[in-house]
């Protein structure tokens, strides 16, 4: 009988031992963040653009990319309707889209997106001169919850901004972490809690047209030094805010917190147990707004 070579056992059980890192559990081990694809967003990620060429019979079929830095984050091809999907993770939170087709080829850069939300964009491609126009631009935020020192901006005139609580607190920040959202609209809806901030945290909410907050406990509670503003932009079309609690408060503030509702126009605020309540020294500025129960 031959004698066995130690080297080649060593390099056998080196390759199985590298196998069954790589497999564990049955399942393959992925790497990396972000790649491409070529399918409708079948990248891992937490964001997703769903979209609509409206005049898609115009061109046939279209190639839609999106990419950041140069990077190809997802690549996908329109449906037989002119919809397309993608889906990614992004670091900067900007990214590019491309369209290509047989008889256009052009990109709309700075398009603002955030973690854990699905933007819906209705779009045209307009050929001689190529024009990439948005029509309508909705971003469906999952709920948010910052700490620390973040820093959250998403300034867009023409975007829809969304947060459907499903039943959860909807926004809630701590430290002296900071949120700035100024688009046309925006609904935060179907609440536990609508807005709370706390520590030193602090949130302005501006609109051109209409912000709407409901909640089943308080629509919007300040606590410690917060603070939150909510209101019209520099250049309102007609903007509107409405504030509901079902049960609580429509905005309790306590600690030395404040609370600033600067509206163009008609403005409404009402809850279960009040309308307002001031604790402490916390303290409210409700403009022209009609309080109510």
């Amino acid at each position: 009988m031959k004698p066995v070579n130690k080297k080649y056992l060593l390099k056998m059980a080196f390759s199985i031992f590298f196998i069954s890192f790589l497999t564990v559990g049955g399942c393959d081990v992925e790497f990396g963040g972000t790649g491409t694809s070529s399918g409708n967003g079948s990248i891992t990620g937490d964001i997703i653009i769903e979209g609509e060429i409206l005049n898609f019979s115009e061109l046939g079929e279209i190639t839609v990319t999106a990419t950041e830095n140069n990077f190809r984050l997802d690549r996908t091809t329109t449906d037989e309707l002119g919809n397309f999907k993608l889906q990614f993770r992004s670091s900067s939170e900007e990214v590019t889209l491309e369209f290509e087709a047989d008889s256009f080829n052009a990109e709309r850069p700075n398009i603002r997106v955030v973690g854990n939300s699905t933007t819906i964009l209705d779009i045209t491609l307009q050929q001689n001169p190529t024009l990439i126009t948005i029509e309508r631009w909705q971003v469906f935020q999952n709920t948010l919850s910052l700490s620390g020192d973040t820093n959250l901006e998403f300034i867009e005139s023409i975007v829809e901004f969304n947060i459907e609580g499903n039943g959860g607190n909807c926004i809630f920040a701590s430290g002296t972490s900071f949120i700035n959202y100024q688009v046309k609209s925006i609904n935060i809806t179907d609440c536990r809690e609508g807005i709370r901030m706390q520590t030193e945290a602090s949130i302005i909410l501006q609109a051109d047209e209409s912000i709407i907050i409901s909640s089943n406990q308080d629509a919007i509670i300040t606590l410690d030094d917060s603070s939150v503003e909510i209101g019209q932009t520099t250049n309102p079309i007609n903007n509107t805010v409405a504030i509901t609690s079902a049960n609580q408060f429509g905005i309790n503030a306590a600690g030395n917190s404040v609370v600033t509702i600067n509206p163009e126009n008609e403005c409404s605020i009402s809850g279960g147990g009040g309308a307002v309540n001031e604790f402490a020294s916390g303290t409210v500025g409700t403009s022209n707004c009609t309080l109510s129960l």
